[in-house]
């Protein structure tokens, strides 16, 4: 599951008066060891301000907020305590000539005209040959507006119809990552097969209503029941033939909504969890640091150090605050010293989203126990974030111990947590990789959904 580390910044900040118009595309690059940081500022002029953007591809998807951004006589500064970012600039010869701060290391980066040009051949370009709506649906238990795009074989006819679900973190319709988009590469190839396919924006994520950082596994359930409500409200959608396609965290959301509702006609689980949350997390952190040659010795007391915050959330009820404060302390009268406090700080904070303990606390095997729909679990041999073998194996004995005899599960070999062709999966290789998802899987997603909605 993909986390976000930084990536696209909203700013807006006040102007003492403009020397000279710096709206558009600034970009530079940032050799960082044996890797590149592009980033790139996309800035606009309104009236009396200046708003700005800040993507780094390589580390994900979009839309983090930045405390501080000033454009000042020559001087443009961007600065986030929260995100450990600091960028200071002075404006000679139409470039920024500055250094940027990254947690406690400073670096030189010049920001020149222009955009981040990243080569993803498999995004969508128009014409279409088929018939694209941007909607608008409400989730009326929380009162907000979900917007998101329908894409019809057709604009006219009845088409069963396929609902993406999400990976971690805030994602928009299209999946944002890296500078792929595999929401909308599946959701063109199903569409030019005849399957309708709807996406969109997570709740505060986009132009969707409410607000992501204070959501859960819940709330994010609930969005995917308005949408199923959405799709039945459409004379185009054979209701019957309603499926719900889940990418990682979005592969636990997806039995949820099945398991509440019999209408649901199919499961595809791209990369979904089957074990316990707490269990993912270790296996996830392990066999990340494997690919990163860290040591069997320094690899079992990170799952020690995090073993013991997992045991905490799933045993508490506390309000996020009073959680906080219960896993400091733990960490602070365990480790001491041994872990700086702004590290210490910093390593809650990251355990104690909302998402990310709905996470921790999730059984997947619950819900998915009381799935009686047909169901295809894919996952990819190199994925370190949901590992293939234990998740696929504990889908399939969830769903066909309790008489689901349609289910289909396949392991995918040399392919990421991103069903992306991969040498090792780790990801840092998901943006240096131009494909945006195996064609492979493409047909096999599509050639499946086919066969369960004739």
């Amino acid at each position: 599951m993909h986390r976000i580390i930084l990536i696209t910044v909203l700013a807006i900040f006040s102007i003492h008066g403009f020397a000279q118009d710096i709206s558009g595309d600034w970009m530079g690059t940032l050799p960082i060891r044996d890797t590149e940081l592009d980033f790139g500022f996309h800035i606009t002029k309104n009236e009396n301000s200046y708003s700005t953007l800040v993507s780094v591809p390589q580390q994900g998807p979009t839309d983090m907020d930045v405390k501080t951004t000033l454009f000042v006589g020559d001087t443009l500064k961007i600065a986030d305590p929260t995100l450990q970012l600091e960028y200071t600039g002075v404006m000679v010869a139409n470039e920024f000539e500055g250094n940027i701060t990254l947690g406690a290391q400073t670096f030189p980066l010049v920001l020149k005209k222009g955009k981040i040009a990243l080569n993803r051949p498999q995004e969508p370009k128009a014409p279409f040959s088929y018939y694209s709506e941007e909607v608008t649906f409400m989730n009326k238990t929380d009162k907000i507006a979900l917007k998101g795009t329908l894409t019809l074989p057709k604009k006219r006819g009845k088409f069963p119809l396929a609902i993406i679900i999400s990976g971690s973190g805030p994602q928009n319709r299209d999946g944002a990552v890296f500078g792929h988009k595999p929401y909308y590469v599946i959701a063109d190839h199903l569409t030019n097969n005849g399957v309708a396919v709807l996406r969109f924006d997570e709740r505060g994520v986009g132009e969707s209503e409410g607000d992501f950082a204070t959501a859960a596994i819940d709330e994010f359930t609930s969005d995917i029941h308005a949408a199923v409500a959405y799709a039945k409200s459409r004379k185009e959608i054979k209701v019957s033939k309603i499926g719900l396609i889940g990418h990682s965290i979005g592969g636990i959301i997806a039995p949820k909504v099945a398991a509440a509702n019999a209408d649901i006609g199919f499961l595809v689980l791209l990369a979904g969890p089957g074990v316990n949350g707490d269990q993912l997390m270790l296996s996830q952190k392990a066999a990340s640091e494997r690919i990163m040659g860290v040591s069997e010795f320094a690899i079992a007391q990170g799952q020690q150090l995090m073993k013991g915050g997992y045991d905490i959330i799933i045993a508490s009820d506390m309000e996020i605050p009073k959680l906080k404060d219960s896993i400091n302390s733990f960490y602070l009268k365990t480790y001491g010293n041994f872990i700086p406090e702004n590290q210490r700080n910093r390593l809650v904070d990251q355990i104690t989203g909302h998402e990310f303990v709905s996470l921790i606390k999730s059984k997947p095997s619950t819900a998915l126990s009381k799935v009686k729909c047909p169901v295809l679990a894919l996952n990819g041999s190199k994925d370190f974030q949901v590992p293939a073998k234990d998740n696929l194996a504990a889908i399939k004995q969830a769903l066909e111990e309790n008489g689901n005899t349609n289910v289909k599960t396949v392991e995918l070999e040399q392919l990421n947590h991103l069903f992306q062709e991969c040498a090792t999966g780790a990801k840092s290789e998901y943006a240096e990789i131009e494909q945006t998802i195996a064609p492979a899987v493409l047909e096999l997603i599509t050639e499946w959904v086919t066969e369960q909605t004739k």
